[in-house]
């Protein structure tokens, strides 16, 4: 698209909206976890993997459960467990009286929760200070309220 038509699109001089500033504030905070990740020897978790590893964790739940929250295909996301498996960050198991699959973190798969929560509690700190105590405060609260976390 050509700067001068840019220009012409109604709205374009408020821009950036809300929706590109929450995925730009989203790659930084990806982007520290995975140095997070890295500094504690964990770098084979990457931008595909990581949203195994997001908040809430997916300890416990069945594949097809898991591939509807992500919103990618059940062969997809087979691949996915598979290769993660093979690095030794998960296994996928038969619990119950039916033979559900149930996916189960490893102590390796478990490191990097511990590690992603390290890592976003110091981005929040980092984060706070940059603001103010008060409008980080808001602005998380703000956010819980918009997910339904609030």
């Amino acid at each position: 698209m050509s700067s001068a038509r840019l220009k012409n699109i109604p709205g374009i001089a408020e821009a950036p909206y809300i929706g590109a500033l929450l995925r730009l504030a989203h790659q930084v905070a990806r982007s520290r976890l995975l140095q997070a990740l890295a500094d504690r020897g964990l770098a084979d978790i990457n931008e595909a993997y990581s949203s195994l590893f997001q908040y809430p964790p997916i300890d416990g739940m069945r594949p097809s459960a898991l591939a509807k929250r992500l919103g990618i295909s059940k062969q997809a996301l087979n691949h996915l467990l598979g290769q993660l498996e093979k690095l030794g960050y998960l296994k996928r198991r038969r619990e119950d009286e039916a033979g559900h699959v149930v996916v189960r973190f490893t102590e390796r798969g478990w490191r990097v929760i511990e590690t992603n929560v390290a890592a976003m509690r110091q981005l929040e700190a980092d984060w706070q200070r940059q603001l103010g105590k008060q409008r980080f405060t808001t602005l998380k609260e703000a956010l819980r309220e918009l997910t339904g976390f609030g």
